[in-house]
């Protein structure tokens, strides 16, 4: 068996292995019977002897970095160089960095382009507002969390929020944090479940007040991450991602696998919803409100004429 480890930066940022990770997916997925690994510049050595015990002919090593710097002429080079000495019966190649790649320029050339055309930039003088595309990337959807597990990771006014806008599906609530809101304690209770449910038989809440650990995450069908701790953050994102459940970063909506739009009920069966694709929260607010001001009534109107006719 061939393997293929590709070297990146280590980073805590929720989002910085998207784009890292979409590569992994890709090679999985065109090299099958090809064994695809990944690490960091500082776990390089540990992870690559790993590789090395296993049943593998060759390894492949891709920097994934841009310059030629220390890194690529220096570091990498005398790690490979000391294993392949313990390891002389397993040939390890060590390709070129990313940025001295041949085809690389004409990469970069045509994303650029690709943005421009997803993004309709037109040129205009300086401040004048752009054109900008209304195209997006998320696909709107309703879900039915009825009974379902999901995890709410911090206990401040966003995930309490969070938890309020959940009730109503009759969802199974879990919350870690290591401290709550005091409202928290209130939303315990059988008959605030009630109240703020319309599925008060499935709805549940349970706090665990200590801090987030991966073991939260199993059995869980979507979690929302509310903190504000980047690196708990990171993890929390890096371990949904890996464990394939639906997460909603309330701090990053780019890092996250959707975003929640601003709903709003009306009469027994409407349901209207504003998003501006998690750019402008703001805005949604004041449509909501708009919408509540001057719509209710007439959408109440229609919906009772329908079932009267």
């Amino acid at each position: 068996m061939k393997a293929i480890l590709i070297i990146a930066h280590h980073c805590i940022l929720p989002g910085a292995y998207k784009g890292f990770e979409e590569i992994l997916d890709q090679l999985h997925h065109d090299m099958p019977g090809t064994r695809v690994a990944s690490t960091s510049l500082l776990d390089l050595e540990n992870d690559l002897r790993a590789l090395l015990r296993e049943d593998v002919e060759s390894v492949t090593l891709l920097p994934y970095l841009l310059l030629n710097g220390q890194h690529t002429k220096n570091d990498v080079p005398k790690v490979v160089a000391r294993l392949q000495a313990e390891y002389p019966q397993i040939p390890i190649t060590l390709l070129p960095c990313l940025g001295d790649w041949k085809e690389f320029a004409g990469m970069v050339v045509s994303g650029i382009r690709n943005a421009e055309i997803r993004n309709n930039v037109i040129a205009s003088p300086v401040g004048a507002k752009q054109s900008i595309s209304s195209n997006s990337n998320f696909f709107s959807i309703e879900l039915n969390l009825e009974g379902k597990n999901v995890l709410v990771v911090g206990g401040g006014r966003i995930a309490l929020r969070k938890v309020k806008t959940l009730l109503p599906t009759g969802a199974r609530i879990t919350v870690v944090a290591p401290q709550f809101d005091p409202e928290f304690e209130s939303l315990q209770s059988a008959d605030k479940v009630a109240e703020l449910s319309r599925r008060a038989e499935s709805a549940s809440i349970t706090l665990k007040t200590r801090p987030y650990e991966p073991l939260d995450l199993r059995g869980i069908f979507m979690v929302f991450i509310c903190t504000d701790q980047p690196t708990v953050n990171a993890q929390v994102s890096n371990d949904a991602r890996a464990r394939r459940i639906l997460m909603n970063n309330a701090c990053d909506y780019l890092d996250g696998d959707f975003i929640v739009p601003a709903r709003m009920d009306f009469g027994q069966n409407i349901a209207v919803t504003v998003s501006t694709q998690g750019r402008a929260p703001s805005l949604a607010k004041k449509l909501k409100q708009k919408i509540q001001t001057e719509w209710a009534e007439g959408l109440e109107q229609v919906e009772k004429e329908f079932y009267e006719s």
